[in-house]
């Protein structure tokens, strides 16, 4: 691989024996000038040796990755076709990011509150990838390349990206009455089959709920080759197991997401405080299994 991988123990020099630096400094007999030189030589040899171990690789040295420009999933086109939303029913907005097709208009549907979460080791910008199974399938980082924030932090902004091309997405703390997606992300890694060939996996629980109740819940996985075995490659196929992912998402939600019901609604309004009398209101994937 072209990337130097990151091990368990952190590299660092030598270190210098001091043992040996006091011998050759105090055996001939120089008095007080050779204590002196010894205890120098000591010194400058623990100095030498903190700041070797304290020293943080360059910034410099480090390559930043992301998952590139958000891109309009299969199912949203599908969706939008269907629906005969003349903007989404050609190959061209397919393509097309999601922001601009967004701002052209769209077909909206019930809002929805969208939260990511994932496990401590992905909640890092660490690049994991994992040997085939005969050599121990443990995840490992890349020493020199990175993400460019964690990818829990990536794959949501991915995927709020693509549901806002359909439907308002809305925060957790919202306090518009909808119904709540929680994404938990399960794995996102390079597997290697071989020394030279790769692909990327995404895995996520998705859980649909309506206030405190439990709508559905499903787990989703994708993979795609990786071009080259390395980093780059690496991220550009799970960048292209996301994309899947969220199709597969997006297809899954479809008919789940409930309208804000009435009730709802007119208890959010009696929790809000009354306007002033003067001043007016403020207005404010395949391989899915489903359970």
């Amino acid at each position: 691989m072209r990337n130097t991988v990151m091990q368990e123990d952190i590299e660092m020099s030598e270190p210098i024996d001091a043992g040996k630096v006091s011998e050759a400094a105090v055996a001939p007999r120089g008095g007080k000038r050779a204590r002196a030189l010894a205890a120098g030589w000591l010194c400058a040899a623990a100095v030498v040796l903190v700041a070797g171990c304290a020293a943080p690789a360059p910034s410099a040295s480090l390559t930043r990755f992301d998952l590139g420009p958000p891109t309009i999933p299969a199912a949203s086109a599908d969706v939008a076709a269907n629906a005969g939303d003349t903007t989404a029913n050609t190959a061209a907005n397919a393509a097309a990011p999601a922001s601009d097709v967004a701002a052209a208009g769209g077909l909206r549907m019930s809002p929805l509150k969208v939260v990511v979460n994932a496990p401590s080791w992905l909640d890092v910008d660490t690049i994991y990838y994992r040997l085939p199974a005969s050599d121990g399938d443990q995840a490992r980082g890349y020493a020199n390349s990175r993400w460019l924030a964690s990818p829990a932090r990536l794959f949501g902004d991915r995927l709020r990206a693509a549901l806002s091309v359909d439907r308002p997405v809305l925060a957790a703390g919202d306090p518009t009455a909808a119904p709540a997606l929680r994404v938990e992300l399960e794995e996102f890694a390079q597997y290697f089959d071989s020394a030279s060939t790769s692909h990327g996996v995404v895995q996520i629980r998705a859980t649909l709920f309506d206030g405190p109740k439990l709508l559905a819940q499903t787990t989703l996985r994708a993979q795609a080759p990786a071009a080259s075995a390395d980093a780059a490659g690496g991220t550009r196929a799970l960048a292209a197991a996301s994309d899947a992912v969220q199709t597969q998402l997006i297809q899954w939600l479809a008919g789940r997401v409930p309208a804000p019901t009435a009730t709802a609604g007119t208890a959010a309004r009696a929790r809000s405080p009354l306007p002033s009398r003067t001043l007016p209101a403020a207005s404010s994937a395949s391989g899915a299994t489903a359970r």
